[in-house]
């Protein structure tokens, strides 16, 4: 039986955490290897260096001068992986994709397993490693398709969770109308000048807004900082009688693009209304309309904040439903049942 996990991926978004949790609550031990940790060398030596020999086209920006230095972010944290498995022996080995490894980082590894939580244009990668692993997952489901397509069987579609004794209901007012967190761009940029039309009373979190935003005095009143994090986002969540998705990757716009965001499981967790751009897996794991409300474009986007604003008991009946749904389907503990599941069959057809 699976005992013992070790899980490599960054310290934000805390899944480590929330899956711990999880893993602990069927008697599984995790450790963790934080992907994110850094050395001083790699961020004041050779990012700077790299950055300038770039600028100055001395090499591509695909090649790197430190590229074998074991001081480099990619070396360093594969070794400190390859250590840990040395050290604790795991029975499985759940890489969540975000930062890469070297091929050599899973050396000693029984069991394998990647999960792919990038955008889907960026599958290529995916596909680059996916041998390495005796079980591939991926958030998108255009992904496990193009994994399939290569030949590769063993690969499923994992969508994201959310941890409901985090993400909850709070007895807050609904003094906010909307309220948006995420990084800063011109698409995202539109929809909150759209927002504001209809309400200047809104809140903005992520990075570069404030840059981006200094010379729009209405936008500029509405960023509230550049990262917002733990109780406090579900507070925001809590106060907000809409929170606006709009997403920032995938090769396609709406329902054109694979894969979903955590904000679609953990907005809902808190009985918060969520109005989110559409998804092609949407249906996968939320029913638009019921759980969440979708919109497909920008005059779309306008007019249902403009109905929702004014239709609190609409607002109310999904947020509450949503809430329902998201706790019962789509909890940590039902990933980890999953992946359990995965493992007692790689290890059936090692």
């Amino acid at each position: 039986m699976l005992r013992r996990v070790l899980i490599a991926f960054t310290s934000r978004p805390p899944i480590i955490e929330y899956l711990s949790a999880a893993f602990a609550r069927r008697g599984v031990e995790v450790k963790a290897v934080f992907a994110d940790r850094n050395t001083w060398f790699d961020r004041w030596v050779i990012n700077r260096v790299n950055k300038l020999a770039h600028n100055f086209r001395i090499i591509p920006k695909s090649r790197n001068l430190f590229e074998d230095h074991p001081l480099s972010h990619m070396n360093y944290r594969s070794a400190r992986l390859r250590a840990a498995i040395a050290a604790w022996d795991p029975d499985l080995v759940f890489m969540i994709r975000g930062l890469g490894f070297r091929p050599w980082a899973l050396e000693g590894a029984r069991t394998r397993f990647a999960w792919w939580v990038e955008a889907d244009e960026r599958v290529e990668e995916a596909l680059r490693e996916v041998r390495q692993f005796d079980h591939y997952f991926f958030i998108n489901s255009a992904g496990v398709d193009a994994v399939r397509r290569a030949g590769y069987a063993p690969a499923s579609y994992l969508p994201h969770a959310v941890d409901a004794s985090v993400f909850r209901p709070l007895p807050a007012a609904k003094d906010l109308d909307f309220c948006f967190v995420g990084l800063w761009s011109e698409k995202r940029q539109r929809f909150m000048e759209a927002a504001v039309d209809l309400s200047a009373n809104g809140a903005v979190y992520g990075p570069k807004w404030y840059r981006k935003t200094f010379r729009d005095p209405r936008l500029r009143r509405i960023v509230k900082g550049s990262y917002i994090g733990g109780e406090p986002l579900v507070e925001l969540y809590n106060r907000s009688k809409i929170v606006i998705n709009v997403t920032n990757w995938g090769a396609n716009a709406g329902a054109g693009r694979s894969g979903m965001t955590m904000r679609l499981f953990e907005v809902p967790a808190t009985r918060s209304f969520l109005l989110t751009d559409s998804s092609a897996d949407l249906r996968l794991a939320i029913e638009p309309g019921v759980h969440v409300a979708t919109f497909d474009d920008l005059n779309d986007f306008r007019a249902r904040m403009r109905f929702y604003l004014d239709n609190a008991p609409a607002r109310e009946r999904i947020a509450e439903q949503g809430l329902q749904h998201v706790r019962a389907r789509c909890s940590y503990d039902a990933m980890v049942e999953r992946l359990c599941s995965a493992y007692e069959e790689a290890r059936r057809t090692a």
